[in-house]
């Protein structure tokens, strides 16, 4: 059992592997949120939801946006990714596997007006990485890799001229999930400003992440990994060798972030016995 002495100790010794962590995974409110980051000596976060809401931070007023980099800056906390649900969403003339919520229909004929305003929140709290997915899945995901890469191309151009990297990140309802479909589509967007979101948890039920999967990917284009809580928890399903995959990630030269999205049904509770997993994690 890990003290509160000693993970504070661990923090404050700064792992080798920089950590952060989802705000609405970790708290009710951002209040909450910065006090979670001084108790465990995080220095940085990732942004989705604003706490105790259903409103993307994209979706704030320029002038929320303004005074929350504001209070980033003033509690010594950095935003290292923006956890955007762009294109999250049905490909047209697809048919995913699943039906789409009613919500996501629209979402391809807005994506340059939605990434637009993503990246306008990137710039406000000064982050060089944003999340995006590779639309709904459908049967046969690879036929249309090529289709997939046609649309995000324009937006990874888009995200250059603002000097934000686009990120992908693997998802098991949409196509791109396992470490091998990720390898294999982004040889499809070779741009440096576009790159991978890498969530083991997403993908536990298909494949195992390592040594199998994390062999195939392109470690370079690895810019930010997420750890799912329940997977690292001492009781949680779904288990990954975390720290296996932590201590090729370091050898191999890895320099993003491992966020935390805890992920379980008690997420704000339980985050707290996870983040001390994941510091002992990536202090070994």
């Amino acid at each position: 059992m890990l003290t509160r002495r000693t993970v504070l100790a661990m923090a404050l010794a700064r792992p080798r592997l920089p950590v952060s962590a989802i705000t609405d995974e970790i708290a009710h409110t951002e209040a909450e949120a910065f006090a979670f980051c001084r108790q465990y000596g995080l220095r940085a976060i990732e942004l989705r939801n604003v706490p105790g809401s259903k409103r993307g931070y994209w979706d704030l007023p320029a002038t929320g946006q303004k005074n929350f980099a504001s209070e980033c800056k003033e509690q010594g906390v950095k935003v290292s990714f923006i956890d955007s649900g762009l294109l999250a969403a049905p490909l047209p003339g697809t048919v995913p596997e699943k039906p789409p919520g009613a919500a996501e229909w629209g979402r391809y004929g807005r994506r340059m007006e939605d990434l637009k305003r993503v990246l306008e929140l990137a710039h406000a709290v000064n982050c060089e990485q944003v999340r995006c997915f590779a639309f709904r899945r459908v049967a046969v995901p690879r036929a249309i890799y090529q289709q997939i890469a046609d649309a995000i191309g324009p937006m990874v151009e888009m995200a250059a001229k603002a000097r934000v990297r686009l990120l992908l990140e693997n998802e098991a309802s949409c196509n791109v999930n396992t470490c091998r479909e990720m390898a294999e589509f982004a040889k499809l967007i070779p741009s440096e400003w576009f790159g991978l979101n890498w969530d083991p948890g997403n993908a536990v039920r298909f494949e195992t992440a390592f040594p199998d999967g994390y062999a195939l990917l392109p470690k370079r284009r690895i810019l930010n990994v997420q750890v799912k809580g329940k997977g690292i928890l001492p009781n949680g399903p779904e288990k990954v060798d975390w720290k296996s995959t932590l201590q090729a990630l370091r050898r191999d030269g890895y320099e993003g972030h491992i966020g935390l999205e805890t992920h379980t049904g008690n997420r704000q509770a339980d985050s707290h016995g996870a983040i001390r997993a994941l510091l002992q994690l990536t202090a070994t």
